[in-house]
């Protein structure tokens, strides 16, 4: 019982014999033949291992995840430099105070938001004369200019108060005759 099971299975003739190892062709030896197409022939595609396999999947796993790592590194890299632009703007021209006691709420990013103003500013908000910029968890006032800077840098920090939107709703329109 020396022998192995396909030794064994190869003496019975129902295995294959080792197969010869083919020699490699170096430069030097005959030109390669063409094929039909006039290409030179192939070798056939081998199977990859399943350790070949699994080797490959990682690798580009490991690709993915550090493409994926730098797209999130240039990412906060431009939210910061957007960040660092707007803060400039805001720190000179904020116009919050601290004695404001006026609750001025707004809806910004689908939920609502809570600023506190005086009177006056109020008024302006109202009338359009000031606008709000968000910035890192917080709320500032800004007059229009200021505000414009802002928009200009990043639409997406500037709260949008008007409400132009819903009186030209198409889903609910107000009938002609309605009188109020």
């Amino acid at each position: 019982m020396a022998d192995s099971l396909q030794d064994q299975l190869r003496a019975l003739g129902l295995a294959k014999s080792q197969p010869e190892k083919k020699r490699r062709q170096n430069q030097s030896g005959p030109p390669r033949q063409a094929n039909k197409a006039g290409s030179p022939k192939t070798e056939p595609n081998r199977e990859l291992t399943l350790d070949q396999a699994y080797a490959l999947r990682a690798r580009e796993e490991k690709q993915q995840a550090e493409r994926t790592r730098r797209q999130k590194i240039e990412e906060d890299r431009r939210r910061r430099q957007l960040n660092q632009a707007i803060r400039e703007i805001v720190t000179v021209r904020r116009l919050n105070r601290d004695d404001a006691d006026i609750a001025r709420n707004f809806l910004f990013n689908g939920r609502i938001r809570k600023i506190y103003v005086t009177a006056e500013q109020h008024k302006a908000l109202a009338s359009g004369e000031l606008g709000i910029v968000y910035l890192a968890g917080s709320y500032h006032l800004l007059e229009p200019d200021a505000l414009e800077a802002v928009r200009r840098i990043s639409v997406a920090h500037v709260v949008e108060l008007g409400s132009e939107g819903e009186a030209d709703d198409p889903d609910h329109p107000v009938p002609d005759d309605l009188e109020w």
